[in-house]
């Protein structure tokens, strides 16, 4: 079994010298130390902002509107508050891939919306991150 695994871990160490591009004389020698892998750590950037907070709603919204306007894209809808207490809803929209990569976005904080009421909101300059949809997430918070 020893002998397998060390067997596997040479061949694979071949393989890879074979693929280094450079002559036969460049490659390691057996006595050398051994090599060390490259860092594959990723750091994620820190939010530049609070994370969201608030229990999704997205049920709140309607006549939903994102389009191109003269500087750039801007998007437009009703928050609908069907509670029995006032509400603040945070209104976040992006333009392009839902693919699960960190994008720009812009949020927009809609306070005290009395119950049983409607508001408009608009939020201009709506961040594009390459081709794809509008993205838009409604959280809902009592305050």
């Amino acid at each position: 079994m020893r002998r397998g695994a060390v067997g596997l871990v040479c061949c694979g160490l071949i393989a890879l010298a074979g693929c280094g591009g450079g002559a036969a004389d460049s490659a390691p020698d057996a006595t050398s130390a051994s090599p060390t892998a490259p860092s594959t750590t990723t750091t994620t950037p820190a939010p530049t902002t609070a994370s969201p907070t608030g229990t999704p709603a997205p049920e709140a919204l309607s006549r939903f509107r994102c389009q191109q306007v003269s500087t750039g894209w801007a998007a437009a809808g009703y928050l609908s508050n069907t509670g029995k207490q006032k509400a603040t809803f945070q209104v976040t929209v992006y333009l392009g891939p839902a693919d699960g990569s960190v994008q720009d976005a812009v949020t927009q904080r809609v306070a005290d919306v009395a119950a049983g009421d409607s508001v408009r909101f608009r939020i201009a300059d709506v961040p594009v991150a390459g081709e794809g949809p509008c993205h838009v997430q409604v959280l809902r918070s009592s305050r």
